[in-house]
C-alpha cells in the first residue's frame, strides 16, 4: 500500500522554488493553515467525491485507454465477472468512452493470457474473472497513485498560468 509519504518529495540541493517544491504543500492536504498554503481545497475533493457518487466519471477517451487494462481488471472484479459486451456497455456508461471492440477485446486477451483474468468460454460468449487478485490490486493501486500524482501536479501548476 502507498503513503501519503510518497508525496512529500522537497529539493534540498536548490533555494530556487521548482516545480517540486510547489507540489509539497498539496501533499499536506485541506487542513494546512499556512501561508500561502496551496493545498487541495476540501470544495474540490467534494466536488470530486460527489461526481464518483453520483456516477459522472465522463472523461477523456484517451486516459481511460491509457489505464484501459487497470479499468477494465476493476470493472471485472466489481461485476464478480463479466463478458466484453457488458464491459463495453459499462465503459460508455461510466466513463462515456466510445472504444471499439478493436481496442478493448485484445486487451482482455493480453489480460487474460498475462494470466491476471480467467477467461471462460461459454456458448455464444466469454466471460472473464479475475485471477490474480494480488497482483490485479497492485496494478490498480499503482495506476491511481500515478493519476492522482498527475492531477496534483496539474492542480499545482494553476498558480502558474
Amino acid at each position: 500500500m502507498m503513503s501519503g509519504n510518497n508525496l512529500r518529495r522537497v529539493r534540498t540541493d536548490s533555494t530556487t522554488d521548482s516545480t517540486i517544491d510547489r507540489l509539497t504543500p498539496l501533499a499536506a492536504g485541506p487542513d494546512s493553515t499556512a501561508s500561502g498554503d496551496h493545498g487541495v481545497p476540501e470544495t474540490l475533493l467534494a466536488s470530486a467525491a460527489e461526481d464518483v457518487a453520483a456516477g459522472d466519471l465522463d472523461v477523456d477517451d484517451g486516459l481511460v485507454t491509457q489505464s484501459l487494462d487497470e479499468i477494465l481488471l476493476a470493472l471485472v472484479a466489481m461485476n464478480g465477472g463479466t463478458h466484453g459486451s457488458r464491459l463495453m456497455a459499462d465503459l460508455a456508461t461510466l466513463f462515456d468512452a466510445q472504444l471499439s471492440p478493436g481496442t478493448v477485446y485484445p486487451r482482455l486477451h493480453d489480460l487474460d493470457a498475462d494470466g491476471m483474468l480467467a477467461m471462460h468460454e461459454l456458448v455464444q460468449t466469454k466471460e472473464y474473472a479475475v485471477d490474480d487478485t494480488a497482483t490485479a490490486a497492485d496494478r490498480i493501486e499503482q495506476a491511481a497513485y500515478d493519476h492522482f500524482r498527475a492531477g496534483l501536479f496539474l492542480y499545482a501548476s494553476l498558480d502558474s498560468v
